[in-house]
């Protein structure tokens, strides 16, 4: 009889387990792999050992939040901040791509990447979050390591292990669909868009790197094209641009400063259109203006 009870009390806890049903352990932090209340919260937060997924913790520089530091900054308060007036909606997406890129590229050194997510959420606990799911907990543990203490743009990266490994769970639906009544400050994964377009040229890319590395080691002859050449081509750029536009992003949001690259994509002056091959197809090519090494670090250090 003890031992019947016993293991129906046990399935019984791990149907419940991270659900709101679980007075012991978060939900939110089972889910989201962040909490609002962090440490200061009523229930356990189990941080995983091992995971197929990390988490960089407020990275991305996110263009409300940035405008409110820059109002902040002038002595005037962050509730005047109008994000119609205050964020340039092209420049804002056009610096997310190239954020995006640099870290896809620099993540799938260590690995095949399963998905990058971008929070695009507001609150304190998830502004600038960067989830990582590789396909394999090694790869996730040799990026967490390499990465971990490391600095981009200036900003030391602050690298964990996520229990979060179902995304569908993570994300909030009313977002990808037509809007979030909550905004910005949902508790729920508001996974910033990107272009497919975009993604399937990163992935040759990375698969044309691996093909290098194979030749290096002799295992056959030949070049293959790296992302480092930096290139977009425009029949690439006009689906991205296309693709973004079809989600009410506005037109324009590609322009002549979105870089193709590895790891240093810059933004603005740095870029130019240049025309490639025989039929001068246009396309975007990086003119890199930094020059500093891994061990500075500054406003300007990228990696």
């Amino acid at each position: 009889m003890s031992m019947t009870s016993g293991a129906a009390g046990a399935r019984h806890l791990a149907r419940i387990h991270g659900t709101e049903e679980d007075k012991v352990n978060c939900p939110f932090y089972f889910k989201i792999g962040a909490c609002r209340h962090g440490d200061r919260c009523s229930r356990i937060h189990h941080r995983p050992a091992f995971s197929q997924t990390i988490l960089i913790k407020h990275i991305y520089r996110h263009p409300v939040r940035e405008a409110e530091l820059r109002a902040a900054a002038e002595g005037r308060g962050v509730d005047t901040v109008d994000p119609r007036r205050d964020v340039d909606v092209d420049k804002a997406m056009e610096d997310f791509l190239c954020f995006h890129e640099d870290f896809f590229m620099e993540l799938a050194k260590f690995g095949r990447i399963d998905s990058l997510s971008v929070c695009d959420n507001l609150g304190d606990h998830m502004v600038g979050h960067v989830y990582c799911k590789f396909f394999d907990e090694e790869q996730a543990a040799d990026a967490l390591n390499v990465l971990n203490g490391r600095y981009y743009d200036g900003r030391k990266l602050e690298v964990e292990f996520s229990p979060v490994t179902d995304f569908r769970e993570a994300r909030c639906r009313d977002y990808d669909e037509d809007g979030c009544s909550r905004g910005g400050f949902c508790n729920f994964m508001h996974i910033k868009p990107v272009p497919m377009a975009l993604i399937r040229s990163m992935e040759e890319d990375v698969e044309d790197e691996i093909r290098r590395e194979e030749n290096r080691a002799g295992v056959g002859t030949g070049t293959g094209a790296i992302g480092g050449t930096g290139v977009i081509t425009t029949a690439i750029a006009t689906e991205i641009e296309t693709e973004i536009g079809a989600r009410g992003r506005g037109p324009g949001a590609i322009g002549p400063g979105l870089v193709r690259g590895t790891g240093t994509a810059r933004i603005g002056a740095g870029a130019e259109v240049r025309a490639v091959g025989a039929e001068a197809e246009a396309a975007i090519v990086r003119k890199s203006s930094n020059s500093t090494s891994d061990e500075e670090v500054g406003d300007i250090k990228m990696w």
